[in-house]
């Protein structure tokens, strides 16, 4: 029994899903937009407010990036995705001390 087990492990390809190379630029540039806004908002507001402020031009920065490539690229929903979803990362980072 061990080795049936043993030959089913080894012959399954057990890699994880790849996620794609732009996909990742998007959600790090708008983490490094929202982490740096959030940081500087932190010093004039409450930490709510410079939370929402990061988020905010995080995201807004990724949109302006998609309504961009609706003339000069290809607009994806999936960039907006990781856009908000880095700006979300890059703000959450800088409030709340892990």
């Amino acid at each position: 029994m061990k080795k049936l087990i043993f030959i089913l492990l080894i012959s399954f390809n057990l890699s994880a899903q790849t996620i794609p190379q732009d996909k990742m630029l998007h959600f790090s540039g708008c983490y490094i937009v929202s982490a740096t806004t959030t940081t500087i908002a932190s010093h004039y507001l409450p930490k709510k407010k410079a939370f929402w402020v990061g988020v905010s031009v995080g995201t807004a920065v990724g949109l302006a990036k998609e309504i961009w490539d609706i003339n000069h690229g290809n607009p994806e929903w999936g960039d907006l995705g990781a856009d908000v979803i880095g700006a979300f990362a890059g703000s959450i980072t800088i409030t709340y001390r892990f």
